[in-house]
């Protein structure tokens, strides 16, 4: 699978699959700080990525 991280650096995985919690923590990042992006759909941490699928993982802030 492809991985496009919040630094715009892509990483190629290959693993048949993984939730994308998993994935999330395999790279260091922690689930509650970013917005997960599957094949062009957003997506909760606890859908399963296979080896085709591109995952984009967005950062997003907030603050007033």
């Amino acid at each position: 699978m492809r991985i496009i991280l919040p630094d715009k650096s892509v990483r190629t995985v290959s693993r048949a699959s993984a939730t994308i919690e998993e994935i999330l923590i395999e790279l260091g990042i922690n689930p509650t700080t970013v917005i997960v992006v599957k094949n062009g759909t957003i997506v909760p941490e606890d859908v399963t990525a296979d080896e085709g699928d591109e995952i984009r993982i967005l950062r997003f802030s907030h603050g007033g």
